[in-house]
């Protein structure tokens, strides 16, 4: 069918044969990534070409927007209100386009980041989070669309994209970095407000430090833009400080910025992601 499956014993013995969308056009971008940046081999750019004939196939519905999870052979099997299926499948055709020269892939990564911007910014297209009793602005679209426009950037030109990353870490540092809890909050007001609940005081320290990781790229593209250095840096140790474990190691889920039992079951594990990240 071609794609990636993701569910695999420690033995490489498959457990479940759903595809994930967002694996799909993360190792379409990583695979042609490789081979653009580390080694030439075929066998890169044939995995990034499978993923990516399969994103293309059977990942996107009607209305333009992408499915979260499909079954080993294409049906649809989740949709969600996110838009990173959309971006990870943009990187993935913006890096294949720089592997092979074909303008078409970054003419559709490109096409991509639009309907992207046209869903964040269009009220009603998405279903909301919560009720808009309190209107709150997040971190994570606001971040993943620096590395989502840079990605496609290095494809193809357009004033957007720069647009995009500027307004992005603006907001990030306007809005969602609080030096009073030398913090990056995940949720705040639409204009930045504290929020003094359990969902504004949260901090993701692995989201935080792939923050720091996209603008300090952002900072290499514009010769180590030292102000730019200076936002990631602190971001970095604002979130190492909140989220590594000093005992055991490793960068756990959650904090409140006050210091108050996190309300996620999760608060205090080690998911694989974070790690990652960091």
């Amino acid at each position: 069918n071609g794609g990636f499956y993701t569910s695999v014993d420690r033995d490489g013995t498959l457990m479940d044969t759903t595809k994930s969308v967002w694996f799909q056009g993360r190792a379409g971008f990583i695979f042609a990534y490789a081979y653009n940046q580390i080694d030439k081999r075929p066998e890169y750019l044939e995995a990034s070409k499978s993923a990516i004939d399969f994103i293309e196939k059977y990942c996107f519905d009607t209305d333009g927007r992408m499915f979260f999870e499909i079954t080993a052979d294409g049906k649809p099997l989740r949709k969600r209100r996110y838009l990173f299926s959309e971006t990870f499948a943009a990187i993935a055709m913006a890096e294949y386009s720089i592997a092979t020269g074909i303008k078409e892939y970054a003419e559709k990564a490109l096409g991509l980041f639009k309907l992207i911007q046209k869903y964040d910014a269009t009220p009603g297209l998405l279903e909301p989070k919560y009720m808009d009793t309190q209107p709150m602005h997040g971190h994570s679209l606001c971040m993943i669309m620096i590395n989502t426009a840079s990605r496609v950037r290095a494809a193809i030109k357009d004033p957007i994209l720069d647009k995009q990353i500027n307004d992005s870490i603006a907001s990030i540092v306007k809005l969602h970095m609080k030096p009073e809890f030398e913090a990056l909050l995940e949720t705040v007001g639409a204009n930045g407000e504290f929020i003094d609940t359990a969902i504004g005081r949260t901090i993701n320290p692995g989201h935080s430090l792939e923050t720091s990781w996209f603008i300090m790229a952002e900072a290499e593209h514009r010769n180590w833009d030292e102000e730019l250095v200076k936002q990631a840096i602190t971001i970095f140790d604002w979130s190492w400080k909140w989220g590594w474990d000093e005992e055991f190691g490793g960068i756990i889920n959650f904090k409140d910025c006050k210091n108050f039992p996190h309300q996620d079951y999760s608060q205090d594990m080690k998911f694989w992601w974070p790690q990652n990240e960091t």
